[in-house]
């Protein structure tokens, strides 16, 4: 399987995520259109924004088609995290400075942005979605518990655009769910609406093994509670290296 690297990258001011592999049209084809990478000229490498909603997007992109390896990335970021520097912290040769970029302190407010998707739903995802109101039905669900299950549900169908939502195992499943409490600062309750219809699809109408997610209590929260983009990150670095050695094969 090909190996993708990631690594630190700064362009044009900002944090990004370099994405460097062998000449490969179906990996270039996945990341432009499933994690919206662009190219850079300059570092010829194609790159992403550098937080945990671009990297799960990423990591979606390339499941089953390359092996990610994230040491150097994650190295930076758990680096850049013990020596206390703040959010707009980038690499500039082997030492980091702060960027004073408008734009990267705008993109990086602490008060999160609206989730508005807009992708439309493949036909396996269609498909999942209709079977997970025939079986709320089935069940005789209350209308509310049916609106609220099925709008969740279509929250997760969204946010995973065209891989089919019955091809994911239980683990991907918790880094989702670690996602949206880590990155999206969902609500507990919210949260727990989330897991209960995704639970209710993958045991109910699925009939694979029941699961269970309990939410962290994190100890690396803002002031306002909510977990830096260089938190959130490492957290996934953290969860999406089985070793410990920063790669892992997906």
């Amino acid at each position: 399987m090909q190996v993708v690297t990631v690594k630190p990258l700064q362009h044009r001011g900002l944090e990004c995520i370099g994405i460097y592999f062998e000449k490969n049209a179906l990996l270039q084809q996945s990341i432009q259109k499933e994690a919206g990478a662009r190219w850079s000229k300059t570092n010829t490498c194609w790159y992403i924004p550098c937080d945990g909603e671009n990297y799960l997007r990423l990591k979606t992109a390339l499941e089953s088609k390359a092996e990610l390896e994230i040491t150097e990335l994650k190295k930076f970021l758990l680096e850049k995290k013990r020596s206390g520097l703040g959010e707009a912290a980038v690499i500039s040769g082997s030492q980091p400075k702060v960027v004073k970029d408008a734009k990267f302190r705008a993109a990086n407010s602490k008060k999160p942005r609206p989730q508005v998707y807009l992708h439309t739903l493949s036909k396996e995802n269609k498909e999942a979605l209709q079977q997970f109101k025939r079986q709320l039905l089935l069940k005789a669900y209350s209308q509310s518990t049916i609106r609220t299950y099925e709008n969740e549900f279509r929250q997760f169908l969204q946010a995973i655009k065209n891989t089919p939502a019955d091809h994911f195992s239980v683990s991907r499943l918790k880094d989702y769910f670690h996602y949206c409490y880590s990155t999206l600062h969902l609500s507990e309750n919210t949260l727990h609406s989330r897991i209960n219809a995704l639970k209710f699809y993958y045991e109910q109408v699925l009939g694979r093994e029941k699961f269970f997610w309990e939410i962290p209590l994190s100890s690396a929260v803002r002031a306002d509670g909510m977990l830096s983009a260089n938190e959130q990150i490492i957290n996934f670095f953290i969860l999406h290296s089985a070793d410990g050695s920063g790669r892992r094969e997906f």
